[in-house]
């Protein structure tokens, strides 16, 4: 009984000192070599920090998470390299997708800036959506003595992951949930790692094309490896993406050719190389480039500084202004009738331009009828994802057509009854009644719609004239900058008779008899 409670004690203490003691996280490599002693431990000290692959859409992100690396490492007792040199070294080698390393950059990073690791990533979300915020990190710690990868770690989380009991707990800053993200990534860093000595290889990585480096989840893509042999050639050659193989086969001379699948999480992947030599052992080429996989559409928008022109009509012109939220390798713009009916349009490949115009012209130059149209934007990012944005525009060449009568009340008030078309967009108007002696009585005006019913209220003076005549004016600009303008004169009252009734002694002969009433 003693013994079996001895047993279990120790196996206790050994599972207790397998959790304390450091994990060395070890990229596949030569099967066959073996540590020998203490020079296989690489020391991590000083870390270069690359700019992270920014695939979430958030220009603001890439800030945020770089300066909150930096300072993690930083508690942790690594040196950072200066970000003046880091970027002095990228600009030199014209080095702009940071999100993959090779391995003469490895050794240059340690031969130069005397780094021994360097840290790449990419930013996989980073956005608030229905209420939540996500963020998703992908980080990797490259050794520069091998190019090997010492450490990997992928994490994403939402506010509502750390939403406690009663709600307590819940994060909703991305600011704040980035910095949980990357203090808890930054602490399972570790300060060394085991070196990969590649001087006894059989093999070594020339170059790799892919042919396409940002896929949609799940797209079949082609890649092509050249294979140098030092001793001998590799007997099977694969490709791993996302944790899964793909057979690559031996077309042309060193070239190995073959299809993967993109993973289907948005994420940016390191490709990796794995070459079998005859004898068994295996050689692992670590994040020779990388896969970005992108199931994101674009988000595009346009923005005018008015919807309706006059175009040609008033040299007139609605201006366009596109943004996209990430890089767009083509684009399409129409313009269609009601009955969508295309009518004017162009396209690009590459950025899409800042500005466009439109002055009411068709593809041929000429003028389209007025009316309301639509107004298409179509991108498609390197992945192949579309975004569309589609706006209202109206082309509008003719001025309001303004219908007013005027009519007199039992009050000797003068209403005037105003009437448009519905079609007509009035920006501003204005009404001026003068009486006969050319003096403003009334001046009304207003921004929009007209008023339909304006009563103008007499002064006593001009209820004293016989005539009663009054002048009005009335000026209207619709959206387009097409003006309507009317001048007239009307005649509202007729000048009252005076009623003559018999005096109380004049002869009143009543020709009507009793009998009629």
């Amino acid at each position: 009984m003693i013994r079996n409670i001895l047993i279990i004690y120790f196996i206790l203490i050994f599972i207790l000192i397998g959790k304390v003691l450091p994990c060395h996280a070890i990229s596949p490599t030569n099967t066959s070599v073996q540590i020998k002693d203490e020079r296989d431990i690489q020391k991590i000290d000083k870390i270069v920090i690359f700019p992270f692959e920014n695939i979430s859409g958030n220009f603001k992100a890439p800030a945020v998470i770089n300066s909150l690396l930096e300072k993690e490492l930083q508690n942790r007792g690594f040196h950072i390299v200066n970000y003046e040199l880091v970027d002095k070294f990228l600009s030199k080698r014209r080095i702009r997708h940071t999100g993959v390393i090779d391995r003469i950059t490895t050794i240059d990073l340690h031969r130069e800036l005397e780094a021994d690791a360097v840290v790449i990533g990419s930013i996989d979300m980073y956005s608030e959506f229905n209420n939540d915020i996500y963020v998703g990190l992908t980080i990797r710690i490259i050794g520069t003595k091998d190019c090997s990868i010492a450490w990997m770690d992928s994490v994403s989380h939402a506010g509502s992951d750390f939403k406690g009991l009663l709600g307590l707990g819940r994060l909703w800053s991305l600011n704040n949930l980035s910095e949980v993200i990357v203090a808890n990534m930054a602490k399972d860093i570790p300060k060394e790692y085991l070196l990969n000595n590649r001087e006894n290889n059989l093999f070594e990585i020339g170059n790799v094309k892919l042919s396409s480096a940002v896929l949609s989840g799940g797209k079949i893509s082609k890649i092509s490896v050249k294979i140098i042999p030092i001793n001998e050639k590799p007997v099977l050659v694969q490709s791993r993406i996302g944790g899964e193989l793909f057979n690559l086969e031996n077309g042309n001379g060193d070239y190995y050719e073959g299809e993967f699948k993109a993973p289907l999480v948005d994420r940016v992947y390191p490709l990796d190389i794995i070459a079998s030599a005859s004898d068994g052992r295996v050689y692992s080429f670590s994040s020779v480039d990388v896969v970005k996989v992108d199931t994101r559409s674009p988000e595009v928008s346009i923005s005018t500084d008015k919807d309706i022109t006059a175009g040609f009509a008033k040299k007139d012109a609605i201006l366009f202004t596109l943004k996209a939220d990430e890089d767009i390798e083509k684009w399409e713009v129409e313009i269609v009738d009601k009955e969508n009916k295309y009518v004017r349009g162009g396209k690009g490949f590459g950025t899409l331009p800042m500005q466009l115009v439109w002055r009411g012209e068709n593809d041929e130059g000429g003028r389209n009828d007025d009316g309301v149209y639509n107004l298409k934007l179509s991108v498609w990012d390197a992945a192949g994802n579309a975004g569309l944005f589609q706006k209202a525009i109206m082309l509008d060449t003719m001025p309001p057509k303004v219908r007013i009568n005027a009519e007199a009340s039992d009050t000797e008030d003068v209403v005037f009854n105003i009437e448009h078309e519905k079609e007509d967009v009035i920006d501003k108007w204005e009404f001026i009644v003068t009486g006969e002696n050319s003096e403003i009585i009334k001046n009304f005006g207003g921004r929009g719609d007209v008023d339909k019913r304006i009563v103008v209220s007499l002064p006593l003076g001009e209820r004293a004239l016989g005539s009663r005549k009054l002048m009005y004016t009335f000026k209207a600009i619709d959206k387009a900058g097409n003006i309507f303008e009317t001048s007239n004169q009307t005649n509202i009252f007729a000048e009252k008779k005076e009623e003559k009734f018999a005096k109380k002694n004049d002869k009143f002969i009543n020709k009507w008899g009793e009998g009629d009433f």
